[in-house]
Order: C-alpha cells, then sequence, then structure tokens
C-alpha cells in the first residue's frame, strides 16, 4: 500500500510540471559557431546571436533561425526563433540579456538562460523548439 501512495505521489508531482512540446514544424538544423572568430560574441553569461540564414555550405537554420544563448550556468543552448504560439515563420521571438526571450506579436515570454525554453507568463502552454548544442573546444555545433 505503501509503494502505492509513493507511485501516485510521484505521477501527480510530475503531471503538474508539463509543458507541451512546440508546434513548430520540423525543419533540419546544422550550424557550425566558432567562439573564437566570428561568434565570439556569444562569449560571456546571457549573451545571444540570432542566426537566421545559412552561413557555410550545408548549414540549415531550422524554421525560422536559431536563438543561440550562453546560459546562467556557462552552457550554450539553441532554440529556433518561432514562437511556438504563433507558429508562424515571420514571427520571431526578440531575445534579451535577462535570459528571456518574447514574442513581439502575442506577448508571450520564454525563460532561455536556464536552457529550457519554457513560457514564463501564460501566454501559451508550448515551449520553444530546442535544439541540441555540442561542444568541442572552442567550437559549437548545432543540430537535431
Amino acid at each position: 500500500m505503501k509503494r502505492i501512495l509513493i507511485c501516485l505521489v510521484v505521477l501527480l508531482a510530475m503531471s503538474c510540471n508539463k509543458v507541451n512540446v512546440s508546434n513548430v514544424p520540423y525543419a533540419r538544423v546544422y550550424l557550425t559557431l566558432d567562439l573564437r572568430y566570428q561568434d565570439k560574441d556569444l562569449v560571456g553569461l546571457l549573451n545571444f546571436k540570432e542566426i537566421t540564414q545559412p552561413r557555410n555550405a550545408g548549414e540549415m537554420v531550422g524554421y525560422s533561425g536559431v536563438l543561440v544563448v550562453n546560459g546562467y550556468d556557462d552552457v550554450y543552448y539553441a532554440f529556433d526563433l518561432c514562437c511556438p504560439n504563433e507558429a508562424n515563420k515571420s514571427i520571431k521571438v526578440e531575445a534579451d540579456n535577462t535570459g528571456y526571450a518574447k514574442c513581439p506579436k502575442c506577448g508571450a515570454t520564454f525563460e532561455i538562460g536556464l536552457g529550457t525554453g519554457r513560457p514564463d507568463n501564460g501566454v501559451t502552454e508550448f515551449a520553444l523548439t530546442r535544439y541540441m548544442v555540442t561542444r568541442r573546444g572552442q567550437e559549437l555545433i548545432i543540430q537535431n
């Protein structure tokens, strides 16, 4: 009986933290960033960069572009720029150096400094689409 009660409490706690995955259409992402030269402006906590066009042959920038941020924990995170509430390629979230990004149309704000992309103000139930970031020395590889 005690095990069943513990399982129910755990399941209840997990269901309260549910954030729906973004409804932004799938699009391939593959970017290589160099933290020494072209992308050195990303070095430093909460610095961010928006990449909306491929810069080299073979690169792909997702649905609306890629937002790269150096988080509070000095770990790099990447998200699609498309607001998941609008799911419109031309409506892109705008980041700032506070660890949040905001949609200019619906006003939804998203937490990016901790790397979750979760909505912050209840305007939407969808999180930003997050991409995998692999660091190799001074190089970042972003892909899905």
